[in-house]
């Protein structure tokens, strides 16, 4: 029986979380050309006295493991090659490992299988999704007052007279404010100039703030309009995600992990527990940002992601080109749909 046609034999059904159950039976004479394939894979992996790893012979293999253990790698081998045609048969969209699992199975007769896997969840965009922006008033930043300038230019005279005693315990005598003092620590002109790229500096850092805070507000009012079965693969892939940052961002102050644990009195998987619902919220959005790109037709320009893997494979010669061109692609398409949603 060929593929194809094995694979409209199978039932499909829907399952909670965006999963999918296939379930069929297949005949014995379609797994007894993987029969032999499976016995020379068992006898390679085997270890026995008398012989070299991988040269056991397939009757002593045979005896050792005995037929239905034969049996079962033979299914395996043969749904192996079988899964891509029932998927793409059945439209379906599977995102994760299959799990499958044998329910009947004995020599000369069909074989009973049941396959679950997850599925790319259908998003469905709310309707006025483009006008939320809108409905978000944008924030009006603070204005800079000249306490806060104040405070700047006092930091960085201690930050000077640290310098110049080079770290040396006691009081430091802080320099002079003036022209001399501004020239000293950058390109400035004198003092005023210095005065005013601080308040340049503080303004654009709450502009920034100010944007940062309404785009939280805009995803915030999209992702409650937003309904969907989330794929648990999805949100692990998250955990996974938030758990490495964290572990790079604790070692980069000079802990190690294991330390980190115990000053927060947690084992990873609580904490892992702990960024659940953050995890869901995040990969929740990814999905929204991709299916706006999708039905706006946002793609990140090809010259912008070659530069970013230029300089990402600078820093990180050894990352993956494919993966690393994946999530830069991801990166840039996210920002120009969010700015797509601000506007």
């Amino acid at each position: 029986m060929q593929f194809e046609e094995l694979a409209k034999s199978f039932s499909s059904k829907k399952l909670p979380g965006s999963e999918v159950e296939l379930a069929g039976e297949i005949p014995a004479e379609a797994i007894t050309g993987y029969k032999e394939r499976a016995l020379r894979h068992i006898a390679e992996s085997l270890e026995l006295p008398g012989f070299r790893k991988g040269n056991v012979p397939a009757d002593i293999a045979l005896k050792k493991v005995g037929e239905m253990a034969v049996l079962e790698e033979a299914v395996e081998l043969f749904v192996r090659d079988f899964y891509p045609e029932l998927v793409l048969h059945k439209k379906i969209d599977a995102v994760a490992r299959p799990d499958i699992r044998i329910t009947k199975l004995a020599p000369g007769n069909p074989i009973h299988i049941i396959i679950k896997t997850a599925v790319y969840p259908e998003v469905k965009l709310p309707g006025g999704w483009r006008e939320l922006a809108q409905k978000v008033p944008a924030e009006t930043p603070a204005g800079v007052s000249d306490e806060e300038i104040n405070q700047t230019l006092e930091s960085l005279r201690k930050n000077r007279a640290v310098a110049d005693k080079e770290g040396t315990p006691g009081t430091e005598e802080l320099p002079d404010l003036n022209d001399d003092f501004a020239r000293s620590i950058g390109s400035f002109t004198d003092l005023e100039d210095l005065k005013t790229k601080i308040r340049q500096g503080i303004t654009e850092e709450k502009q920034r703030a100010a944007r940062d805070k309404r785009r939280e507000k805009i995803i915030e009012t999209l992702l409650g309009k937003i309904k969907l079965e989330m794929p648990q693969v999805f949100v692990e892939s998250e955990l996974g995600k938030i758990l490495a940052q964290l572990k790079d961002d604790v070692t980069r102050i000079g802990i190690s992990f294991e330390e980190y644990l115990k000053r927060v009195a947690k084992t990873e998987a609580e904490l892992r527990e702990g960024f659940r619902t953050q995890a869901e919220q995040r990969a929740k959005l990814q999905l929204t940002l991709n299916e706006i790109a999708k039905e706006e037709k946002i793609e990140p320009d090809e010259k912008e992601v070659a530069e970013e893997m230029k300089h990402a494979l600078e820093h990180f010669p050894d990352a993956k080109p494919d993966l690393l061109a994946i999530h830069i692609q991801t990166v840039l398409r996210n920002e120009k749909v969010l700015k797509m949603l601000e506007q």
